[in-house]
């Protein structure tokens, strides 16, 4: 869906408020994102563990927001746009077709259920640690 200035212009102020609370969180998680990744690609010459660790933390920051979020502005700019932002799947997927091409069978057997299984029970973690608040 593509907004135009006049559709912006005639938004509640809620919903104004929670669009530019999510971009604002997307333009920093984008940022950790790239950072992270960087780092750990200099300083340990992979990657992937970049990748792993920001896409593992995004899955706590949404359990966390699941049991918190309602119309809470900070759930907007955390879990919509920062974890978002954060996350990085489809870098996910570049780095699984590298392992691929490189034949390394091994690693991608092990990388790819395992990063889901972790993705999955670090947000049910986080969820469960946030429970139900309205």
């Amino acid at each position: 869906m593509l907004l135009a200035a006049g559709d912006i212009l005639g938004m509640d102020i809620v919903l104004l408020r929670m669009v530019v609370l999510a971009a604002l969180g997307g333009a920093l998680g984008s940022v950790v994102r790239d950072r992270v990744v960087s780092v750990l690609r200099t300083r340990a010459g992979r990657a992937d563990l970049g990748v792993l660790a920001v896409n593992l933390a995004a899955c706590v920051i949404v359990g966390l927001g699941a049991g918190f979020a309602g119309a809470d502005p900070i759930a907007h700019f955390m879990v919509l746009g920062f974890a978002g932002g954060l996350s990085t799947w489809s870098s996910l997927a570049v780095e699984v077709a590298g392992e691929i091409r490189a034949r390394r069978w091994a690693r991608i057997a092990l990388h790819v259920p395992g990063a889901f299984a972790l993705a999955l029970a670090l947000f049910l973690a986080a969820r469960a640690l946030a429970g139900d608040h309205p």
